[in-house]
């Protein structure tokens, strides 16, 4: 009964580690698949199309008479854009693209999940994460930084046989020195 509890824990840990961004790859492969196959059947108003313009600068280049379809997308303030078509014109490469509302809501969606199960600072909710964070810091004020002294190698430009930080280093302002054969 205890090995079978193990591993019953064990299994359920592991589809909480990876099995949950397994399922979510895998959802959000199928949106993404099924939304492409939309575009590609040109089933979309143009009233939902936005103009993203890039400036080029390449040499003789030449004006494209109409657009062309082009797979790819653009996250722009939290929100997923997918590029329908695009155009060269002068110097500037027009794109027009859609809002992917389904990606944008199922990013939105793991986000919160995920940084709800991992205890992300983000969360308003949380307050233990930030108090932890205070009380563990890799920084501590009360050491000044000339305590340290680690011996370094010597160095070519250097005077010393040993040089010790902060303290024996050649001045940054001043004359360069000179070398001595």
């Amino acid at each position: 009964m205890k090995k079978l509890t193990a591993i019953v824990l064990l299994l359920l840990f592991i589809f909480n580690a990876f099995g949950y961004r397994l399922f979510v790859a895998y959802i959000q492969d199928k949106a993404d698949t099924a939304f492409i196959n939309r575009l590609d059947k040109g089933n979309y108003s143009n009233d939902d199309l936005v103009i993203v313009k890039v400036p080029i600068n390449l040499p003789y280049q030449t004006n494209w008479k109409g657009y062309e379809r082009v797979d790819g997308e653009i996250d722009l303030n939290g929100k997923t854009y997918k590029y329908v078509k695009r155009k060269l014109y002068n110097d500037t490469m027009i794109f027009l693209c859609i809002q992917n509302e389904i990606k944008t809501k199922l990013a939105q969606k793991t986000n919160d999940y995920f940084g709800k199960v991992n205890e992300a600072p983000g969360n308003n909710n949380n307050k233990k994460c930030d108090i932890a964070k205070q009380l563990s810091s890799d920084f501590e004020p009360g050491i000044p930084a000339n305590a340290i002294c680690l011996p370094v190698k010597a160095t070519y430009f250097n005077f010393y046989k040993t040089a010790f930080m902060q303290q024996e280093y050649l001045p940054l302002y001043g004359q360069p020195p000179k070398i001595v054969a």
